[in-house]
């Protein structure tokens, strides 16, 4: 409940949640039409404890941990109509809370065509970024950045980010986990040098090869969010992003429903980072990165 209270030792400035996840009405009421549509979103969420969250129930959230603003999105359906609808919802419940959500639209790249034609016609609408794109069934191989590629080069003329669903290559597998050939993700990055990309989840670990210089150079405008890395990695994994990734470029994802602020936070507190570390994530490197004053 709104009511609740909750600590954790460094009380942010502000907070701003880069990683929520809204579907369309239809699929809250009833999920169980949609597993039979959809590979993807069948693995994810078939399982009856894989939490939807409605547009009251986000705002509950972010009133509950003094959350400003969060960064909401769909879900890449592989059906163009549902993309679209799912894009839609995601619009309206921006509009009704302009001050609070902030709209990114997402798609399935299974079918270029419309994929670009959902791009210019969601930036069009007034999305501010793109994603949380993802190739659920094929993975990030050579001919799904392809058609990534496309849909980068309509969304840099907007000068929006992008943001990519990245896992670790190595581990166990789960619901979600794809494919990623870093080779070709860092071709594409390189090849959009003016875009800011948000790679979710850490980026799969890609920051770790920052370490080299001509690593490094291609990920200058790259940042990483938080989403679900304490169902992945231990709380050293915190210290490791922000010295090696540059604490700018680090952003609180909550994944949410998946996961809640709270979580991160008995997370963040076992880390090592310093106060000012954690409000850089919690919220002023979104705020640098979506280009927001303290007065919005």
């Amino acid at each position: 409940m709104a009511s609740e209270k909750w600590h954790f030792r460094v009380q942010s400035a502000v907070i701003i949640d880069s990683h929520i996840h809204l579907f369309q009405n239809r699929v809250l009421s009833d999920r169980s039409e949609f597993l039979h549509k959809d590979k993807a979103f069948c693995a994810l969420y078939s399982p009856p404890k894989s939490r939807l969250a409605s547009r009251s129930q986000i705002i509950d959230y972010m009133d509950k941990f003094s959350i400003s603003k969060a960064v909401v999105f769909g879900f890449p359906w592989q059906d163009p109509e549902l993309f679209r609808e799912n894009n839609d919802a995601v619009l309206e419940f921006a509009s009704r809370k302009p001050e609070r959500i902030i709209p990114f639209a997402t798609l399935g790249l299974d079918n270029a065509d419309a994929a670009c034609v959902e791009v210019e016609r969601s930036l069009k609408s007034g999305f501010r970024g793109i994603g949380e794109l993802s190739m659920y069934e094929n993975g990030w191989d050579k001919a799904s950045i392809g058609t990534l590629n496309d849909c980068v080069r309509i969304a840099s003329s907007y000068r929006v980010p992008v943001m990519l669903h990245v896992n670790e290559p190595v581990g166990h597998n789960y619901p979600g986990k794809v494919f990623v050939d870093f080779n070709e993700l860092l071709a594409t990055i390189g090849n959009f040098p003016d875009v800011d990309f948000i790679l979710a989840h850490l980026g799969g670990g890609i920051f770790f090869y920052s370490l080299m210089p001509e690593i490094a150079a291609i990920l200058k405008n790259t940042y990483v969010d938080t989403a679900a890395t304490p169902y992945i990695y231990d709380s050293r994994i915190f210290d490791i992003s922000v010295n090696l990734m540059w604490e700018d470029r680090v952003l609180f994802g909550s994944d949410y429903p998946l996961l809640g602020l709270e979580r991160y936070l008995r997370e963040f507190e076992k880390s090592s980072m310093t106060d000012a570390q954690k409000n850089k994530i919690l919220g002023q490197n979104a705020m640098g990165l979506l280009k927001l004053t303290s007065g919005e």
